[in-house]
């Protein structure tokens, strides 16, 4: 039954003539091309959708790619499924920045939209390391990564990350919201509040130093509900290499204890600090530009050396 409804969503003869004409793919480099209004109408356009199951339906995103998603999902697979690309000014920005050949690491992969268009970037000769520490999210990327061809080039890390090596924590993620799962101690019990109540799974986080296999990045995405500030003092082996590196994180005044440190703690890695925003690409900041923002609104900064 799988097979057969993956074979339909990818055009394959089931009675149509022969010489029909293949839908063409979209073409990433039109995204710094055209205006973003017609390139997400296009893409639209090339969206389509198939039900696998009660938990999983197979959709197309950016024009390109086969992609699992999760059908309880509330608040990001309805929007795969419906338009095919996600935060388009962070889609263009990525396609701005990964080249052939890079290694990128994807923190808080979720299910793979970034991911695949970063393996998809970085070509045969790069490397794709995404983390994403939710089981059932990170099995559904796997087989979005292998079903586009891209094993050859990534690796799906089922873990969390952190400054230390060993902490049990408790990723919590609320009903239907997987992208909103956030780490919290583990020994902390979980907030009652409106709606259902969030499921929790209990782990150990390491710190992305601990991975051997990674010797150096070229670009890394941070995107990580409350655990930004960890994940960089657990980075500390990869920012002393002093090499060049764009790293994009997500920023909320809110989840730090001293936000205004911790910029200056960026900044004395050597990093430069940029803010991506919605409709006029990345602009440079300085750091009360960032701390005046409204303390619990994500900020995706871009920072670069």
């Amino acid at each position: 039954m799988v097979s057969a409804l993956v074979s339909l969503f990818c055009g394959a003869r089931l009675g149509w003539p022969d010489d029909r004409p293949a839908a063409p793919l979209f073409e990433l480099q039109q995204l710094l091309r055209g205006s973003r209004q017609q390139n997400e109408a296009q893409i639209r356009a090339l969206c389509h959708t198939v039900p696998l199951s009660e938990q999983t339906v197979l959709c197309r995103v950016l024009g390109r790619y086969k992609m699992f998603v999760d059908a309880a999902d509330h608040g990001l697979s309805p929007h795969l499924m419906l338009d095919g690309y996600w935060e388009m000014w962070l889609t263009e920005a990525l396609v701005r920045a990964v080249r052939p050949g890079m290694t990128v690491i994807d923190i808080g992969a979720n299910l793979g939209y970034f991911t695949l268009l970063i393996a998809d970037l970085v070509g045969p000769g790069g490397r794709v390391h995404a983390f994403e520490p939710n089981p059932p999210i990170a099995a559904r990327l796997k087989q979005s990564l292998s079903l586009n061809g891209f094993v050859d080039r990534s690796v799906v890390h089922e873990c969390a990350l952190g400054d230390a090596v060993g902490r049990e924590m408790m990723l919590v993620y609320p009903k239907g919201e997987p992208k909103n799962a956030h780490l919290v101690a583990a020994q902390r019990p979980s907030e009652d509040g409106p709606g259902p109540a969030p499921e929790e799974h209990l782990l150990k986080t390491r710190r992305l130093d601990s991975f051997t296999e990674i010797v150096h990045a070229d670009v890394v995405k941070i995107d990580a509900d409350t655990a930004e500030e960890a994940i960089w003092h657990g980075m500390t082996r990869l920012l002393a290499s002093n090499r060049p590196m764009t790293v994009f994180l997500e920023f909320a005044c809110a989840r730090y204890a001293a936000p205004d440190d911790f910029l200056a703690e960026i900044q004395r890695s050597g990093f430069t600090l940029g803010r991506l925003e919605l409709d006029h690409g990345i602009r440079m900041v300085s750091p009360s530009d960032v701390l005046a923002a409204p303390t619990t609104v994500d900020q995706m900064l871009v920072l670069r050396r």
